[in-house]
């Protein structure tokens, strides 16, 4: 449940909410449209009771009900109503709408004297189907005594159960497209409730690969306190790694001057001329590893025209080789300072061009994580024995018959400081083959 994202969270939320609410909607709705047909039924077949009662005539053992009766029900055939009247347990009478012979033991006890029963299920012989009873005991004047008669109006109930089935059918027809509505609301609600969420994400985006600076874009006030809280977050940043420069550049210039100084004297002995040397080389390289490395709002660098200049300064430093330097691939972005990218990429191109006899190739290659650079030579390569030491500092390897390798230990601090890799491997041109491996946010 953690990793689901707040519209995946809102809708399965909503979507438990409506299998609950609309199971019990409809139970409840079901429960109480079933009690309010049963009540018009039972008020149904009391009028008709009655109405059999208001025509009802007994002249001693005689029993005179009309032809026809004033509900047209009790006339047809087939209506699904029966009526009969009971006297000491004998049907002395049926309507003619009865499609069953009524008898009395399948008929329900009659009532008391004065009292009525309302049966909502009623189970006759030689029938599957169920039936709604209504059963009313008055006393009548055969002439000589007051008896007992109950009069019964039974009524099939498929037609009720139909009108019931249809009706919850209907209901969930139509809480079912209010619920997929509801869905579909919350989706265009959680839309518009995420759109500043989005916007902020891409211009935090924006600003992580450096095409711009600050927030600038206006938001709902509950996200002005965060707007304000990263913008100050950035400003700080800048400014931090500004003072940092200047103090580190500070350094620099307040060291160099007495080494030079020292450096320039002609009557330095020879034996500490290497060491000052040795003490010059490694504060140039210690301030410049402490000076480097990705920060964390660096704008994206483009490579491609670093790597032509590079290629501009060494074909006129290795002009008697005539060498074939070229550039291809995408352009290429590096999150980091551009003097960086210029120290790892020329010292590496430099000892390239060292070792190559005719063409260097630099292939860019941008990933959507990461940006590849490959750079190829047709030199005579580096023995797999000899490539975990390349990147010692003073290590110099025979192809290379220039410099102390001092360019490849800052390349190697460089690279840590930025989260990079470089692999050796063998280039299709024969030599080796440099591949640089730059993170991306």
């Amino acid at each position: 449940m953690l990793n689901l994202s707040l519209r995946l969270r809102s809708l399965l939320i909503a979507t438990l909410a409506l299998l609950v609410f609309i199971p019990v909607t409809v139970f409840t709705l079901s429960q109480a449209y079933t009690s309010s047909l049963e009540q018009a039924k039972y008020s149904e077949l009391k009028l008709m009771n009655l109405a059999m009662i208001s025509v009802f005539e007994i002249d001693g053992n005689i029993v005179q009900m009309p032809e026809m009766l004033y509900d047209e029900q009790l006339n047809l055939p087939d209506s699904g109503y029966s009526g009969a009247v009971i006297i000491d347990n004998e049907v002395v009478w049926q309507s003619a709408s009865a499609f069953i012979e009524l008898t009395q033991p399948s008929l329900p006890t009659a009532p008391a004297v004065g009292d009525e029963a309302f049966i909502r299920t009623l189970h006759l012989d030689d029938t599957e189907a169920r039936f709604f009873a209504y059963s009313f005991t008055a006393e009548f004047d055969n002439g000589s005594d007051y008896i007992p008669v109950t009069f019964y109006v039974v009524n099939d109930r498929s037609a009720f159960i139909e009108e019931r089935d249809t009706f919850l059918w209907s209901v969930w027809q139509y809480l079912g497209v209010l619920a997929i509505s509801l869905l579909i609301l919350l989706l265009i609600g959680m839309n518009t409730l995420l759109q500043p969420v989005r916007l902020l994400i891409n211009e935090i985006q924006r600003t992580s690969t450096g095409t711009q600076e600050r927030l600038t874009e206006h938001y709902p006030p509950e996200f002005t306190p965060l707007k304000l809280s990263i913008n100050q977050l950035l400003s700080g940043e800048a400014e931090q790694r500004e003072r940092y420069k200047n103090s580190l550049g500070d350094l620099a210039h307040s060291l160099k001057t007495p080494l030079a100084v020292a450096l320039g004297t002609k009557s330095l002995p020879d034996s500490a001329q290497e060491p000052l040397q040795q003490i010059d080389t490694l504060i140039q390289r210690q301030l410049k590893r402490a000076a480097s490395g990705a920060g964390n709002w660096q704008q994206g660098v483009p490579v491609k025209p670093v790597i032509k200049q590079l290629i501009n300064a060494l074909n006129k430093v290795y002009q008697d080789k005539s060498l074939q330097l070229q550039v291809s691939g995408d352009d290429g972005l590096f999150y980091g300072d551009k003097t960086d990218l210029m120290e790892i990429l020329g010292n590496l191109m430099d000892n390239a061009c060292k070792a190559a006899s005719l063409k260097v190739d630099v292939i860019i290659k941008q990933l959507p994580r990461q940006t590849e650079l490959h750079i190829n030579d047709d030199g005579p390569g580096i023995p797999p024995e000899q490539i975990a030491q390349i990147l010692n500092r003073g290590q110099r390897l025979d192809t290379y018959t220039e410099g102390q390798g001092i360019g490849m230990a800052v390349v190697a601090d460089l690279l840590t400081a930025y989260e990079s890799k470089l692999t050796i491997n063998r280039s299709a041109l024969g030599g080796a083959s440099i591949k640089l491996t730059f993170p991306a946010p």
